[in-house]
């Protein structure tokens, strides 16, 4: 993005005219989406479409909202849990119409709909890391990764607490933990 007044603007690809950002609003005025607009103009799906000052403006907006405002961060905490739990994936799935190409990408990043390379890697990941912990189990003093994983059931340990003892994400200790 072109950027101009000192980062309070970026130029529009299409017309050339400065805006605070570059909306969904203005992209339809040049028959565009905001994707189709990005991939026609060579622009990373993650480029940011807004002027430098205006994101600053709201990260701190944003932020302060966070500090000041209880409801918020009680809002963003039930945010989170839905994301962890993958429930916000479900219903971000089922709110799609059938057939639309966002429906087909979660499907083709999905564990079933996977190519067999992308199966394949994952298996070879989960695997490495697998024998990982394993190993930090082994050597905490168990005799394997499952004996290890039930004392820690038994005792009623948090994920945190496996994170630091296996070296696993917060995700991965989760599930270690609920896994029979």
């Amino acid at each position: 993005m072109t950027v101009t007044d000192e980062g309070r603007a970026v130029v529009c690809h299409a017309c050339g005219e400065p805006l605070a950002g570059v909306s969904a609003a203005h992209a339809r005025r040049h028959g565009l989406s905001l994707v189709a607009y990005r991939e026609r103009f060579g622009l990373n799906r993650k480029t940011s479409l807004i002027a430098p000052a205006l994101a600053e403006m709201r990260r701190v907006e944003g932020q302060r909202r966070w500090v000041e405002n209880a409801a918020v961060r009680e809002g963003l905490a039930v945010g989170q849990a839905l994301a962890r739990s993958g429930a916000l994936y479900e219903l971000g799935a089922k709110a799609q119409p059938a057939g639309t190409r966002r429906e087909q990408g979660r499907l083709a990043a999905s564990r079933e709909g996977a190519s067999p390379a992308l199966r394949a890697d994952r298996e070879r990941r989960s695997s490495a890391a697998r024998e990982r912990w394993t190993s930090a189990a082994t050597g905490l003093g168990f005799a394997s990764l499952e004996a290890y994983l039930a004392q820690r059931r038994a005792e009623g340990a948090s994920a945190h607490r496996l994170r630091g003892e296996l070296g696993c994400g917060g995700s991965s200790a989760e599930r270690l933990l609920r896994a029979p």
